[in-house]
């Protein structure tokens, strides 16, 4: 018998939706906008964040080529939760909120995986704030630049080093410590040889050496 393959979410917002570009740093929606959309990657990388009350930006994901985002707000109705900021020039599928509520109402398969879905991003939030919360600067810092090069490996954007387009400062911001002690341990990292800095990016010259260190300490 032969096996149906079920589409995932992203390609049935993919098939539906109007193709859009982004330039880096361009602003698909701000927190608070009104929802009118949800979007799926299709090139490049999004980032999704929270801005807290002091102006630091809580980070909640990185959408890559068929990833789904801003689907909270279709079932809600609500402004949106978070925002979304093109890290590089990038390009999404774009589906109104309607249609994509329309699809959910004809498929009870795909809107239990959009839950899904959802419930997974809402459990790494949680999981990334205890660790704001209760870990050292220095193995936030780690953390942090692990999971975004095991996010580009699993890409395929890289295989044992990895350039990250971000500063220090974005990654200061991102775990909730200051300039100076990301900075420090940024400084470790780089004495050990598992890091590079450079001017709008970090490379990750072994993730797997810098996730040991990480795990040691």
């Amino acid at each position: 018998m032969e096996t149906v393959v079920k589409p995932t979410v992203g390609a049935v917002i993919a098939d539906s939706g109007r193709r859009r570009s982004y330039a880096s740093g361009e602003v698909l929606f701000l927190e608070g906008d009104h929802s009118h959309s949800v979007y799926v990657c299709a090139e490049g990388r999004i980032r999704i964040f929270l801005t807290t009350p002091s102006g630091r930006e809580l980070l909640l994901g990185i959408k890559r080529a068929g990833e789904e985002f801003g689907e909270v707000s279709a079932f809600d109705g609500r402004p949106r939760s978070a925002s979304a900021v093109a890290l590089e020039a990038s390009s999404v599928f774009e589906l109104p909120s309607n249609e994509f509520a329309e699809l959910l109402a004809r498929s009870p398969e795909l809107a239990a995986d959009v839950l899904q879905n959802m419930s997974a991003q809402l459990r790494r939030t949680n999981d990334r704030l205890v660790a704001r919360n209760s870990n050292s600067a220095m193995v936030r810092t780690g953390n942090m630049l692990v999971e975004l090069s095991s996010l580009m490996m699993k890409a395929g954007g890289c295989v044992d080093r990895c350039e990250l387009p971000i500063t220090q400062g974005d990654l200061a911001d991102w775990i909730g410590a200051t300039r100076e002690s990301t900075a420090r341990a940024l400084a470790r990292f780089r004495k050990a040889g598992l890091v590079e800095t450079c001017r709008g990016r970090i490379v990750v010259c072994d993730v797997i050496g810098l996730d040991r260190m990480i795990a040691a300490a």
